[in-house]
């Protein structure tokens, strides 16, 4: 369980933070192909993308499963396309799969740069500035020469992944995975462009649309008598004493000011409505869990 001081939050809301970025996955795409094919590939619109902004998106399969989440930078006429480190692997190998007749040059460029991003009124570092929301607030994403971030003083990760399940950001190996649906997840809010032409996946994401629902949806949980732990079950309690599966704790924490605990999960639809408990693997003792529909605290 991560655990901060209601110092530490109130330092966040008053100056921002710094988060080192330098581990992730970092792809260069350039080429006069590379605007068209990028966004043949993507789930969100690449050719709205301004010069020095930045834009999630996801990439899928043929059925509409996640395969990866990316941050797509434009700098001029390239595109820099980061993930999660854990994708250091697959990534490349999936962008370059049609990459077949296009003029266009794919590069990983993970051990070229350092790259940091800056949130709230934080000092940003010299670099190349991409305007990015990668917390839930307005920020950059700084790119540097490799070795530069160094030297620099990061705001603490428990600090961050608090603030990351308070605001209801989902995180790869966590809350994403290679096979779920985007929606299940909510990146239909901010990663998927419903208007844009055709894209892998494209066919079975505008269905999920139309109908208007999937099974289950990433929430965001209070836990006012005390703290849960991802891996944990979301049950309901029947009128007969029994529990029915619900979903499940995926990240976990502690809110510094608030004084409870603050969690994210999944949640089948038809259990949205009704009282919810989460409990260890095996049994009691269960905390009950409340589904936060808003944020009531706009900072940091």
């Amino acid at each position: 369980m991560n655990q901060v001081t209601a110092e530490d939050w109130h330092r966040l809301e008053a100056n921002g933070g710094m988060i080192d970025l330098s581990r992730c996955v970092k792809l260069q795409l350039t080429g006069p192909d590379a605007l068209r094919y990028l966004n043949g590939q993507v789930s969100n619109d690449v050719r709205r993308i301004a010069d020095g902004a930045t834009m999630p998106a996801c990439i899928c399969t043929h059925k509409g499963k996640l395969e990866a989440f990316v941050q797509i930078a434009r700098s001029g006429d390239r595109f820099l396309i980061t993930a999660d480190e854990l994708l250091r692997d697959f990534l490349p190998l999936r962008l370059e799969k049609y990459l077949i007749a296009d003029d266009a040059v794919l590069s990983d460029v993970t051990e070229d740069y350092d790259l940091v991003h800056v949130f709230g009124p934080h000092v940003a570092p010299a670099g190349l500035a991409s305007a990015a929301q990668r917390i839930g607030v307005p920020g950059s994403d700084v790119w540097m020469p490799r070795g530069a971030a160094q030297s620099l003083a990061f705001t603490a990760p428990a600090l961050i992944e608090t603030l990351r399940i308070d605001r209801g950001i989902p995180a790869w190996d966590s809350e994403l995975a290679g096979g779920i649906l985007p929606p299940e997840a909510r990146l239909d809010e901010s990663a998927i462009d419903y208007h844009k032409g055709c894209y892998t996946g494209q066919e079975v994401i505008s269905r999920l649309r139309s109908v208007g629902q999937v099974n289950r949806k990433l929430e965001r949980f209070t836990v006012p008598s005390g703290t849960v732990e991802p891996g944990w079950p979301v049950v309901s309690r029947q009128e007969d004493g029994t529990f029915t599966n619900a979903g499940g704790i995926t990240s976990a924490s502690w809110h510094p000011v608030r004084q409870e605990g603050i969690a994210l999960g999944f949640v089948k639809r038809s259990s949205a409505a009704v009282p919810l408990l989460a409990m260890p693997p095996g049994g009691e003792p269960a905390a009950a869990v409340e589904i936060r529909k808003t944020l009531d605290d706009t900072k940091p």
